[in-house]
């Protein structure tokens, strides 16, 4: 092609015709032009088609890990409600507002333990290494990077510093001196059944379990709310 028009221009030179071979190279000129604007937007649209397939390939494995969570998430809500119904029944026990039945053997066992929130955040680790522009609507980006860097993250420190911290330097403790615990979650006695009912310090922690339970509940709940709104989200987007 470039020997074609180098041919063409010599004809005309040696044709004397200069008027005509100076607009022949302007329009040579023009064409090039065009011709790398062409190449330039065919390489911009192949750009953006792989950012999308990128972007794309990013969503589906955050709202696939997402959708794991969820799982996680409602353990944790059916656990802490158990344990919870059972520290408010063995009170209701201590402070002579119910009889002794062999069901609190199950309660007595069931009050100790509590969760730990696992996210997988594999996807999402992955999109932060590659950049999170790469989801493209700001609404989502905003959306997604609050719930793993705000709401998981706060839930999960909250779990580590405060609520273990509680079960296993102070509730577990004053429990597994008051019962003797034949199958957790399961069978447990009164080691001192005589004075149990004066037992304040007991009666104190498992007070304080029940606040320590409802605030975790809520707040799975909460999560989970989140959870499920960033996979609608999700979903919306990659529905266009």
């Amino acid at each position: 092609m470039i020997i074609f028009f180098r041919k063409i221009r010599q004809s005309l030179l040696s044709e004397g015709k200069t008027g005509k071979y100076l607009k022949y190279a302007v329009g040579e000129i023009i064409l090039v032009v065009i011709g790398i604007l062409i190449a330039v937007q065919i390489n911009n649209w192949n750009n953006r088609n792989q950012l999308e397939d990128l972007e794309i390939k990013y969503l589906i494995e955050i709202r696939n890990s997402l959708q794991f969570d969820l799982k996680d998430i409602q353990f944790n809500i059916d656990f802490n409600e158990s344990r919870l119904r059972s520290n408010e029944i063995v009170l209701q026990y201590l402070n002579k507002e119910i009889e002794y039945s062999d069901s609190l053997k199950f309660h007595f066992a069931n009050m100790i333990f509590t969760t730990r929130t696992l996210p997988n955040q594999s996807a999402y680790e992955n999109l932060k290494s590659r950049g999170l522009e790469i989801i493209t609507s700001d609404s989502l980006r905003q959306n997604i990077t609050s719930l793993y860097s705000f709401s998981f993250h706060n839930l999960i420190d909250f779990e580590k510093q405060d609520d273990n911290s509680f079960q296993y330097g102070i509730f577990i403790p004053e429990v597994t001196k008051a019962f003797k615990i034949e199958a957790i979650w399961e069978s447990a006695e009164p080691i001192d059944g005589q004075n149990l009912f004066e037992n304040h310090q007991l009666k104190n922690v498992i007070t304080t379990n029940i606040f320590i339970r409802k605030f975790m509940i809520e707040n799975y709940y909460d999560l989970k709310e989140n959870v499920e709104l960033t996979i609608d989200l999700i979903s919306q987007e990659l529905d266009k």
